[in-house]
This record gives structure tokens, C-alpha cells and sequence, in this order.
């Protein structure tokens, strides 16, 4: 499991990881059953609300060939038959979510699994963020940060991150999870990669270094046909889908290149930002 907030690069790490010799993906599952399945619990103030249903009946329209029915992700579906299901001839089974829906019940975590995570500095994650979501909703920039604040959750989506993560390991399921830095992700991906995979007891190959650009390889993921579907009409996960390796980025963020409320996030969740990175992973 790798468990990831919001615009980390996760997408490009599941793309990435879709070249492991043998492997299953499974690409948000509880988000789909918290934002589109028929138990969804995603809500949001009135008109941000009906901004984002106008979003997902436009979505509905687009062709696309991939993807299973968002009707089938219950919570219970997601969990037995998804994260509990049987994969012959898959050595391993990837699958990336969010923490959010995950940190609001537990009980909706997997046995069998190994739990790791991803994060991202805040000045970074925010500003795309709020990027993000100017395109979502619309530039007015009150109805932007209403639809960050309810999206992120618990302290903009950084305390539902190191709840999970405290809670993995408090309860024995998870005694050190792998915590994954997208700079040093970028910086150096076979460093991280290599020890990624030797941790965890994967087979590293050098396919996770390059791969073509487009979504071809989600064509195998198991993932609902409808967020596929959003994500081409916004835009969510274009630079991932036209990645073709992990590229070094340049230096942080101004804060004057920032909003003033994503500002606000920023300074809320770097003390938690930082509690995490002190332990990640490192070559």
C-alpha cells in the first residue's frame, strides 16, 4: 500500500511501478468509494457542491476504454474483493489511495499488506493544489479555498496522513513504514527505488527508471472508469500520464507565489511535513 496526499507525484509512482515484473494495480480505491460509489461520502458546501456534480455529469460524457463501474466501489467491495482478492500469477499486488477515507475508519484497513507513504513540502503540494483546483471549480478564489478546505479534511489532508501513519504503527500493523520524500523521489529514483524495493522485498528492475509516455499501462489498473473520466476532463493527471521518468525539480516555492489561504495550509501542516521527513527513506 502506498498511502499518499493529494499532488505528491503519485500518480507517476504508480505509473512507475506498474514495470514491476508481475504486478497488480490497484489505483484508489477508497477515494473512489468515498467521492463516486454508491456509499460516497463526499460533501461539499452548497455551490462548490454543485460545481462538482455539473464536473462529474460532463465527465460522465468522455470516451474512454478503461476502468471498472464506480457503482461497484462499495467501502465492503473495495476491501474483499479488491484489496482481499486472489491475483494468480501476480508476485505483487501495488495498490495507492489516499489516506483521508482510510484515517475516517480503520476498520477499512487491509491484512497481508505493507504500508507505505508518500509526502511531498508544503509550499510544493499547495501551490499545485490550489492550482488544481482553480481549474475545478472556478477563480474565485473564497469558493477555491471552501472546496481545499473540505478536500484536504483533517489539517488539509497532512492530519489524516500522520494519523494513519501513527496509527499503523501504535497497533503493531506497520513498525516502521517506508516513507517516501517526491524531492528525493526526483533527485535520485534509483537510489530511492533500489531501497524501496530491497525493504520491502520486491525485485527491483531498471523498467522503474524510464517507461512511454501515455496511459497505456492503465489499461490493467483496477481503478473506477469515472475518476479516470474527471481526471482527463481537468487535467489531474496529465503530467503523470506524459511522464516517461522522474525528472529533478527545481528549488521550493516562493511564499509570495502562493494565495494567502494556501499560505495558511503551508504553515499548518509543515510541523507535521516535518516529523515525517526526519524519517524518510534514504538510499
Amino acid at each position: 500500500m502506498l498511502w499518499t496526499i493529494p499532488r505528491a507525484l503519485s500518480t507517476a509512482f504508480t505509473k512507475c511501478m506498474s514495470h514491476l515484473d508481475n504486478v497488480k494495480i490497484i489505483f484508489e480505491p477508497y477515494r473512489c468509494a468515498m467521492k463516486y460509489g454508491p456509499e460516497r461520502t463526499y460533501v461539499l458546501q452548497k455551490e462548490a457542491q454543485e460545481s462538482f456534480e455539473k464536473l462529474m455529469d460532463s465527465a460522465a460524457q468522455i470516451n474512454l476504454d478503461m476502468g471498472l463501474d464506480h457503482n461497484l466501489f462499495t467501502f465492503k467491495w473495495v476491501k474483499e474483493t479488491l484489496l482481499e482478492g486472489d491475483y494468480p500469477g501476480k508476485d505483487v499486488v501495488f495498490c495507492k489511495d489516499m489516506s483521508q477515507p482510510v484515517a475516517a475508519n480503520y476498520d477499512l484497513i487491509t491484512s497481508g499488506f505493507r504500508h507505505t507513504f508518500l509526502i511531498r513540502h508544503p509550499l510544493k503540494l499547495y501551490k499545485s493544489w490550489y492550482k488544481h483546483f482553480s481549474r475545478v471549480v472556478s477563480e474565485d478564489s473564497q469558493r477555491i479555498d471552501e472546496v481545499l478546505e473540505m478536500a484536504g479534511s483533517k489539517d488539509y489532508a497532512y492530519g489524516d496522513h500522520f494519523q494513519l501513519y501513527e496509527h499503523l504503527i501504535s497497533n503493531g500493523i506497520e513498525r516502521d513504514p517506508i516513507i517516501i520524500d517526491s524531492d528525493d523521489l526526483q533527485s535520485d529514483p534509483e537510489g530511492i527505488l533500489r531501497k524501496f524495493c530491497q525493504t520491502l522485498g520486491i525485485k527491483y528492475t531498471q523498467k522503474l527508471l524510464s517507461w512511454e509516455v501515455g496511459d497505456g499501462v492503465v489499461k490493467d489498473w483496477a481503478t473506477s472508469k469515472l475518476q479516470l473520466q474527471r481526471g482527463k476532463l481537468i487535467g489531474a493527471y496529465q503530467n503523470a500520464f506524459d511522464s516517461t521518468c522522474f525528472k529533478k525539480q527545481g528549488p521550493l516555492p516562493l511564499r509570495s507565489e502562493l494565495s494567502e489561504y494556501a499560505l495558511k495550509c503551508v504553515d499548518v501542516t509543515m510541523p507535521i511535513y516535518q516529523k515525517m521527513y526526519e524519517k524518510r527513506l534514504r538510499p
